[in-house]
């Protein structure tokens, strides 16, 4: 904002004369020639009200209330969304394992002991157990091997049904509304 240079006299000078209003020489708008050797420096001080300043705390708090629950929510999504991308990572193992090796793995940590050849190249099935997010938020990468007919534990990781030969998550129990869409479903059915 500019300062406004003026006198005394040549604010009354302006009040009385016909042409210049007081309200020119306040905007800074007054010709100069009129100004006294005299000068008065009229400072303005410019700062925010407590108006706008509540306003704009209430534009923040605002956006901050409709974007942070969005936030929180992605944190779930992706640990499901990474979940079922390992599991589908691992049975789709196990079917390359039966085509390979004419049978299917006795056990979940066959698929990081046997090679096949893939191309001249000796290569595992799996350089290693993904993990699994839904029980833990670090993931959960435990194997156990049951038949389908025993009871299953459901501490997280995956179980390995052999007469099956089926690979699902070690997790019995509904999702809550924390998962967002998928409440109420229960991960080892998948």
């Amino acid at each position: 904002m500019k300062s406004i240079v003026h006198s005394p006299q040549s604010i009354e000078k302006f009040g009385r004369d016909r042409k210049y209003n007081i309200k020119y020489v306040r905007a800074g708008l007054a010709p100069a020639r009129n100004l006294s050797k005299k000068r008065m420096i009229v400072r303005s001080i410019s700062a925010f009200t407590l108006l706008e300043l509540l306003i704009v705390i209430s534009i923040i708090a605002i956006l901050a209330a409709t974007m942070i629950p969005n936030f929180i929510g992605f944190d779930a999504e992706a640990r499901l969304a990474a979940s079922k991308t390992n599991l589908n990572s691992l049975r789709t193992r196990v079917s390359l394992f039966r085509t390979k090796e004419g049978r299917y793995p006795q056990e979940l940590e066959e698929l990081l002991e046997v090679t096949y050849n893939d191309m001249g190249v000796e290569k595992t099935y799996l350089d290693s157990i993904p993990p699994e997010f839904i029980s833990s938020k670090d993931g959960n990468s435990d194997l156990q091997s049951l038949d389908s007919d025993e009871f299953l534990p459901g501490g997280g990781g995956w179980v390995y049904y052999m007469d099956k030969a089926k690979v699902i998550i070690n997790w019995d129990m509904p999702l809550d509304s924390k998962w967002g869409k998928l409440e109420g479903e229960i991960p080892s059915e998948w």
